[in-house]
């Protein structure tokens, strides 16, 4: 029965996503099952590690790049082909952060930790437990309610009920505290069976504790406008945020980065014409003047004319595209903007090392929680040095890609004190698609500004500095409203959106209801529970609410 239920899983909640080629199915599937408990420990660990940033091309492009990737600001396509470019919902390519979770990290993770705790290993469990909440925290972030503990348990079969967003996030404190008394408790085998599959920390178990309270303040802050439920079922909120603080990545930590020269599959997003930057983080980096923007793009890969008939030469500027523009299909002039960094693969970006955390989000988390009163901290000093820590990172990160050594001089601390805003957005082909900028703020730190207009700030810089990882992004910008989004331009989503709040959540893929179809009635059940809109939106569509993006609750 055992290896019937580890199988089941994976077949209810890894099969059937739909890939551009057709035949993504049968390339991540196999005729032969083989018992993962007969691979090497390693091998084992290595794939739901991994793909928490998928190295897949098709796995990859579902996972977020057609769909969170724009939601987020980051990123837009310039093919018209894809509808969820402009808020059409299509679940033939909604799927795929759902069953990545399902299929290469839950499967494995939920079977690892039995098996480690199984011989008293508690530190290999707690890693893999760290692992598992870092995916079931993306997943529930996208969708909503996800079916976890009725897999955990083992009394289901032909069904999976799902959990609620509250019991998720309870379920991940907890895990995250179990993984933290494990690493505490780590034996000298553990200690070697570590180094030798860890492509996450290398083996130091220092730095998976500053990864789990960086994750615990991380939820904590989620769930600032859920802090009254959450203490109803036990948990403190501000108690978790103050006890995580004392060792994040910010204490001596790093970016969590997996260098295997593995596929880092952006670049191809680009390539193949599907991906192009979008226009609220062009206009915002351009805006403030930020040094990390040659290390972020690339400049427009071809020469083009505007409607007032200028012409625009080749590596002449950054060009971004308004997210749900109503474009053409590709190609179009829209393929000729700013591309992603050595966007010729000379460098070896397509084997760039894959960002899991970016040691710069843990100073604006703790900027954010002593702005609330959570922790100590003077927020200023935090904020500033987000900043400069994200300015450190990603030159040595994309340095070498982009062929930039060093900063100009002081470029960093004219940044911090800059007083520049966002700049207007205006397309360069169609100038029905042009607006006005909508972050009014500067860089620089103002003491007397209002609460709000702080968090604004640390929100703003903190989205900069999390790129790529659109997940994150995505779900602190619906959780604060920062930074503000141009609005769609055109709205294809048949009511199911709106215009003014943008999307919302992600709809659950059409496989999720082929497979486990009375599990699923369960989840859009709590998730009319859950859901606080007040546009009138409820059930399995991008307009209804997450549970933690309460539309009852300010952000102060």
């Amino acid at each position: 029965m055992k290896n019937i239920f580890k199988y089941s899983v994976a077949a209810l909640f890894g099969l059937g996503l739909a890939a551009c080629t057709g035949d993504f199915e049968k390339m991540n599937t196999s005729d032969v099952q083989v018992n993962p408990d007969d691979l090497p420990i390693s091998s084992q660990c290595a794939e739901p590690m991994q793909y928490c940033y998928p190295p897949q091309q098709n796995m990859f492009q579902f996972w977020t790049n057609l769909t969170v990737d724009f939601y987020s600001g980051y990123f837009m396509t310039p093919n018209g082909n894809f509808s969820n470019g402009d808020m059409g919902e299509n679940r033939g390519h909604s799927g795929g952060m759902y069953e990545n979770h399902y299929l290469h990290v839950f499967n494995n993770t939920r079977r690892l930790v039995s098996t480690f705790e199984g011989k008293g290993e508690a530190a290999l469990a707690g890693v893999m437990r760290i692992v598992q909440a870092y995916s079931l925290m993306m997943t529930t972030d996208v969708y909503g309610p996800l079916a976890h503990s009725s897999i955990l348990s083992g009394e289901y079969e032909s069904y999976f009920p799902f959990d609620s967003q509250q019991q998720l996030y309870q379920a991940m404190l907890d895990d995250i505290d179990k993984a933290l008394d494990g690493f505490n408790k780590i034996s000298d085998k553990e200690k070697a069976d570590l180094g030798a599959f860890d492509i996450w920390c290398g083996g130091d178990v220092e730095m998976w504790k500053k990864i789990a309270n960086t994750m615990k303040l991380r939820i904590a802050l989620r769930l600032s406008k859920r802090e009254s439920e959450m203490k109803a079922a036990g948990y403190d909120l501000p108690a978790i945020a103050k006890a995580a603080a004392a060792n994040t990545l910010a204490n001596g930590g790093k970016d969590i980065m997996i260098d295997k020269s593995l596929e880092n599959e952006l670049w191809l997003m680009f390539a193949w014409g599907d991906c192009g930057f979008n226009a609220n983080l062009v206009t915002l980096m351009s805006g403030l003047k930020d040094p990390r923007q040659p290390l972020y793009m690339g400049k427009n890969q071809g020469e083009f004319t505007t409607t007032d008939g200028t012409k625009v030469e080749k590596n002449s500027g950054y060009y971004g595209i308004r997210f749900a523009s109503g474009l053409p299909g590709k190609p179009n002039n829209w393929g000729n903007l700013s591309s992603w960094v050595d966007k010729d693969n000379q460098k070896g970006i397509y084997t760039a090392p894959l960002p899991i955390f970016k040691q710069a989000e843990s100073y604006f988390l703790l900027a954010e929680a002593a702005l609330r009163g959570w922790t100590s901290g003077d927020v200023k000093s935090l904020y500033e040095e987000g900043i400069r820590v994200s300015m450190a990172n990603e030159l040595a990160y994309k340095g070498k890609y982009a062929d930039i050594k060093e900063y100009a001089a002081n470029a960093v601390e004219d940044y911090i004190n800059g007083t520049s805003t966002q700049i207007d957005f205006v397309d360069p082909f169609d100038t029905k698609l042009n607006t006005r900028a909508l972050n009014k703020l500067c860089v620089k730190w103002d003491n007397g500004a209002s609460k709000e207009d702080k968090l604004a700030r640390i929100m703003t810089q903190k989205y900069i500095a999390l790129f790529p990882l659109s997940t994150e992004a995505w779900a602190e910008q619906r959780r604060t409203g920062y930074p503000v989004l141009f609005p769609a331009y055109v709205n294809e989503s048949n009511g199911a959106v709106t215009t003014e709040e943008g999307v919302r959540r992600q709809i659950y893929s059409s496989n999720a209801g082929d497979t486990n179809a009375e599990g699923l009635k369960t989840g859009i059940e709590l998730l009319n529970k859950e859901n606080t809109s007040k546009t009138g939106h409820s059930g399995d569509q991008g307009g209804t609410r997450v549970w933690w993006d309460n539309a009852d609750k300010e952000n102060f």
